[in-house]
């Protein structure tokens, strides 16, 4: 499954990397989103970043697919960001412990007029036979949720 979100904030791309690379605000962000045991990790200057995040949250599968995904998973993943041309980007991978799925993406912050771009684009795949694409769809539409309401999350810090 593919999954492609994009939204504008009404700042410029130096803040808006600052709101997806610095510490308090990453801590500000996961603390809205929800889950707990939240751990945020940060390595490197900017903007030669590696963020490295592990939380649980509550899901709630399909009926199909609750013998494979657990009602709360451990969720981690490292975000890699770095200059992209007039703008950021980050190469993202995110691991649901015991959830057969692999989720591998991108996060882009460009300049347009009146502020910047965010995009987040996700490849979500599983091999399980039969109920991969079941899985995959419902990563997927997790991860778009979540997302959603990232961008609500960093709109109001803007």
């Amino acid at each position: 499954m593919k999954v492609h979100v994009k939204h504008t904030l009404k700042t410029d791309v130096a803040a808006a990397l600052k709101l997806c690379t610095e510490l308090k605000h990453q801590e500000t962000v996961y603390d809205q989103l929800g889950g707990s045991d939240v751990n945020i990790k940060r390595e490197g200057r900017s903007p030669n970043v590696r963020l490295r995040i592990s939380r649980k949250e509550a899901a709630n599968p399909p009926a199909a697919i609750r013998k494979l995904v657990p009602a709360t998973t451990e969720v981690s993943h490292t975000e890699d960001w770095s200059a992209d041309g007039d703008g950021y980007s980050a190469d993202i991978a995110i691991d649901i412990k015991g959830v057969p799925v692999k989720i591998v993406g991108t996060k882009a912050l460009l300049p347009e007029k009146g502020g910047c771009s965010v995009e987040w684009k996700f490849d979500v795949t599983s091999g399980i036979p039969l109920l991969g694409g079941i899985i995959a769809s419902f990563a997927g539409s997790e991860i778009e949720r979540k997302l959603e309401s990232e961008f609500k999350i960093l709109k109001s810090l803007a």
